[in-house]
Parts: structure tokens; C-alpha cells; sequence
């Protein structure tokens, strides 16, 4: 059995994409304070070829929402992005692009948002979420947490 476990363990790794190593740049503890509002977005390294994050939305104080979020490869050696807002049932979005500093996830069957970018210049982090056109479309900022 801890051979097959092994085994299994050894083919993701060897059919995880190159690009992989690529998603670093969202690696860190990310934070906006507009106004009265902090969010901060947490993201581990991606040992393993998985990425974990969490997000949380405070107001005045007081947490507002909160979300998890897993980017990893799945079976097929497809990236995916995984969402659970407040906790609840996971949405994936499938890897379309990825660059340097950038990463583009997509699901055309869900509602909104269909497209999620994330995109790092120096220590700014920006995720863009929108429909697939962009008509609808909006952004959080955040500044790398260095402390």
C-alpha cells in the first residue's frame, strides 16, 4: 500500500506542468486598508505544486467574509484554482495562462465571476475577477506585508 502511495505520489509530481514554479510571485501575506476596510490575502509557496490562501474582509474591526482558495494540479495535469467563499462549496477555475508575474484561471459555466487574473508589479499584488468578455469586471489591490 505505501509503495502504491508512493507511486501515485511520484506520477503527479513528474506530470505536474513546468509552469508550476511560475506562481511563486503570489507567494506572501498581501493587505489593503481603503477607508474603513482591511483585506488581507495569504498565500503559502507552492511545495508540492499546491498553493493554499485564505482571504479575509474586515470592516470597522469585524470580520465581514472570509474565503479559502487552492491552486493545484489536478489528475490530468491541469492547473486549477479553487474558491471557497465564506467557507462554502468549492468553485474551480481551470489554468488558461500564465507568465513571469501573471496567472489567468477560467470557468465559463459559472455566473460570476468566469475569469480570475492575478498580476504582481514589485509588491503589489492586483486580482482581477470578471465575465468573460471583461464588460463586468472589477479589482483588489493589495502591498506585500514585509514585517
Amino acid at each position: 500500500m505505501r509503495l502504491i502511495s508512493s507511486v501515485l505520489a511520484l506520477s503527479a509530481y513528474l506530470t505536474a506542468p513546468a509552469f508550476a514554479g511560475d506562481l511563486d510571485f503570489i507567494t506572501g501575506h498581501w493587505r489593503s486598508e481603503p477607508g474603513r476596510q482591511v483585506t488581507e490575502e495569504i498565500w503559502t509557496d507552492g511545495t508540492g505544486h499546491l498553493f493554499l490562501g485564505v482571504n479575509r474582509t474586515l470592516v470597522d474591526g469585524e470580520a465581514r467574509a472570509f474565503e479559502y482558495m487552492r491552486i493545484a494540479w489536478n489528475e490530468d495535469g491541469e492547473g486549477e484554482y479553487c474558491a471557497q467563499p465564506n467557507g462554502g462549496e468549492a468553485t474551480c477555475f481551470r489554468l488558461v495562462e500564465t507568465g513571469e508575474s501573471h496567472v489567468v484561471f477560467e470557468n465559463a459555466g459559472h455566473d460570476f465571476p468566469q475569469r480570475i487574473r492575478y498580476a504582481r508589479e514589485d509588491e503589489t499584488l492586483t486580482a482581477t475577477i470578471s465575465d468573460m468578455t471583461g464588460e463586468q469586471s472589477f479589482s483588489f489591490v493589495w502591498t506585500l506585508v514585509t514585517d
